[in-house]
């Protein structure tokens, strides 16, 4: 009992800045149980917590909306009310540092996770999101070798783990240490062959250093995941390269080939999100390369029309109108370009190319 109470006393110091000192003395949870709000689902559990205050997931359930709603103070002091009614559960203490994470308090995200190792130090969940939280926090000096020490002591206690792996790869290869890193990475797709995250970070770092190896990682993580977006694009970009070489290299056949795989893949990627601008523009690069310039144009301009402060999309729409010989056009988009980016060079080389030929 005595462990409880100075359990909860540390959590209170943890949360005290997201919550009142009124709220933190009082003997029972403040209660928000006004009569409307702007969202209707917050009405109906106040009208839930009016009839059951001592209910702790009646407060988990409503941060979790304040949380959808981007309202993460609130969530956050909803989720002190949970704690204070239950401190010993691991779902509340891992969704209040999610929380801490958004609103980018992550030093009290780390000293909540302190806490819980505290009331339950077998739990590695603990230690891997303090370490997550520590890795992120680069404000902090020493971050990473506290992060690694979270998954050092977690090792011991849980080596099957594949989370503390992909999370020492990430402190690795942010410090510099890819073989490290790789390592790492690998041996979380050892313990889980289904470890997505794990795949691409092996692709990414096996494509900056050259490996071809790089390909067969993004496709494995394409395997493993029904919406593997940033796979999808890894490998369009690779497979868009490699088209874009056979093409300068004069094998025509062969670039055909790549490109037109390349554009495929681009738009499996749009098809899971519809706003990714770079898969845009990757589908009419590789256009641009085969010569269909009129696709290639469309898709410069679908990207701008997604994100109108993209200077690159002008520049580049630009490029294919003015080879397309519509030159009065290609001078209103570099000028859009240079408006939005008035050091683009290349823009500003082919605006004063095109106006001195007038």
């Amino acid at each position: 009992m005595k462990k409880i109470v100075f359990l909860f006393s540390v959590l209170v110091v943890v949360l005290v800045g997201f919550n009142s000192c009124k709220q933190c003395k009082s003997e029972q949870p403040v209660v928000d149980t006004s009569d409307s709000t702007q969202i209707p689902a917050i009405d109906l559990i106040n009208a839930e917590i009016a009839k059951d205050s001592l209910n702790p997931f009646l407060y988990f359930k409503r941060a979790k909306v304040y949380d959808v709603n981007g309202e993460y103070k609130s969530a956050v002091t909803d989720m002190f009310l949970a704690l204070s009614l239950d401190s010993l559960r691991p779902e509340f203490y891992l969704y209040t540092a999610e929380l801490f994470k958004k609103t980018g308090e992550l030093n009290k995200g780390i000293a909540l996770m302190d806490v819980a190792i505290a009331t339950d130090s077998a739990n590695t969940n603990y230690y891997v999101k303090a370490s997550e939280l520590a890795y992120i926090d680069t404000s902090v000096k020493g971050n990473y070798i506290m992060a690694l020490n979270y998954l050092n002591v977690a090792t011991v206690k849980d080596p099957q783990n594949a989370d503390i792996y992909f999370y020492k790869g990430m402190v690795f290869r942010e410090s510099g240490d890819t073989v490290k890193a790789i390592s790492s990475f690998k041996t979380a797709t050892e313990l889980n062959p289904q470890y997505y995250n794990a795949y691409v970070q092996l692709g990414l770092l096996s494509r900056a250093r050259k490996d071809k190896d790089a390909q067969k990682y993004f496709d494995n993580a394409i395997k493993v995941s029904d919406k593997p977006e940033d796979a999808l694009y890894a490998k369009a970009d690779i497979v868009k390269e490699e088209g874009i070489k056979l093409y300068d290299a004069g094998k025509y056949e062969q670039a055909e080939a790549s490109l037109t795989e390349a554009i495929n893949t681009f738009k499996k990627v749009v098809e899971l999100n519809h706003r990714n601008i770079e898969a845009y523009m990757g589908i009419a690069r590789s256009y641009y390369q085969l010569d269909s310039l009129q696709q290639a144009y469309d898709y410069y301009a679908l990207a701008a029309k997604l994100e109108p402060t993209y200077a690159g999309a002008y520049f580049s729409q630009g490029l294919v109108a003015e080879e397309m010989g519509r030159k009065a056009e290609a001078i209103r988009l570099y000028q859009n370009c240079l408006n939005i980016d008035p050091t683009f060079k290349r823009a500003e080389e082919h605006l004063k190319g095109l106006q001195g030929a007038q």
